[in-house]
């Protein structure tokens, strides 16, 4: 494993570092490697929070989810998001809540672009358009044997017998501008000491709804996790890359790193003691905190002049969730008008 590069920003007392890690298993690689060669106070840190974790797995704490875990061991090899069968109930709400805010919106917001069909091959083929004019070609006789047996084979096969009578069966998006710039997200971690249930949920899957709203318009968006703390005037953080512009969103990896207390309560904290020790920094017992509109201050601090972001902080509620993401759609929209 090469060496992460560190990076510093002072402003007045404080200083900043901070590392990027350009997937969640790089970045579980380093925590992991970096958690066997810690200095002799990091080290004690991390021998404290193992001791205070397996005392509360003895205890039944609830703390790192359901189901509960049966040791540190299994808290340590976690690397999958376990609640997915919740989306299916989650997801909706936030989806429909989503849906009444754009409408609120009107023209303030980019707009959806309409999808139109061609018959030149153009696009993507659309079964469902097809079916509509599906109808079965009779057979015909054939001028010679060969061609009657082929045929009759074709007809029992049930292939190569079946025509329709729409011809415009290539879907494409109509007008749909592919010069919009790029977006990058950032997600902060963490900061959900008192938060229990469902509502964890709600900023990683607001997140999901808005990168599909941006890239059905054209928009390229890129995600990444913040995870980090502070402490003694210094800021600590990983930049932790979810998706990359040109990929699909995994919504897995997403929820382990932003709503998934088994994994934030346990390989979170074990992240910060790695990341400060990584800086050449020794982390107070709490593990430092996480100050109020802490992303949104990174990121405005590291940023480049020119790059379009945008910064969730956590919300732990439905309303919360989407009021950011139709800001984010809002003063994205506003941005790109203006030019």
């Amino acid at each position: 494993m090469g060496v992460t590069k560190i990076h510093t920003k002072k402003r007045g007392r404080r200083t900043t570092y901070y590392s990027y890690f350009d997937s969640v298993q790089a970045f579980n690689d380093f925590v992991d490697n970096k958690a066997t060669a810690l200095n002799i106070h990091n080290r004690e840190r991390l021998k404290n929070m193992n001791e205070a974790t397996a005392s509360a797995i003895s205890a039944g704490s609830s703390w790192y989810g359901s189901p509960s875990p049966k040791d540190v061991s299994e808290l340590n090899e976690h690397r999958y998001f376990l609640g997915m069968e919740l989306l299916r109930t989650i997801q909706p709400k936030i989806k429909d809540k989503l849906e009444q805010y754009i409408k609120l919106m009107g023209n303030q917001i980019l707009s959806k672009p309409k999808v139109a069909y061609n018959d030149r091959g153009l696009g993507v083929f659309s079964f469902d358009r097809a079916a509509m004019g599906l109808y079965r070609l009779q057979p015909t006789g054939s001028k010679n044997p060969i061609e009657n047996t082929i045929s009759q084979l074709q007809i029992e096969l049930d292939s190569s017998n079946k025509t329709t009578a729409v011809k415009s069966v290539f879907a494409y998006f109509k007008d749909r501008k592919s010069s919009y710039p790029a977006l990058s997200l950032y997600l902060m971690a963490g900061g959900n000491a008192r938060v229990k249930g469902d509502e964890l949920l709600y900023v990683g899957l607001a997140c999901a709804e808005l990168v599909e709203f941006m890239e059905i318009r054209g928009v390229a968006v890129e995600v990444n996790t913040l995870l980090g703390t502070s402490f003694k005037g210094n800021v600590a953080m990983g930049v932790i890359r979810i998706k990359r512009f040109q990929d699909r969103l995994d919504k897995n990896q997403l929820l382990l790193m932003t709503s998934d207390p088994r994994y934030f309560r346990y390989r979170g904290f074990k992240a910060l003691i790695g990341l400060s020790d990584h800086f050449g920094l020794n982390i107070p017992d709490g593990l430092g905190s996480l100050k109020a509109n802490m992303g949104k201050d990174f990121v405005k601090e590291i940023g480049e002049k020119q790059e379009r972001y945008a910064v969730f902080e956590q919300s732990y509620s439905i309303n919360a969730a989407v009021n950011e993401v139709t800001q984010i759609i809002k003063d994205y929209t506003q941005q790109i008008n203006k030019k």
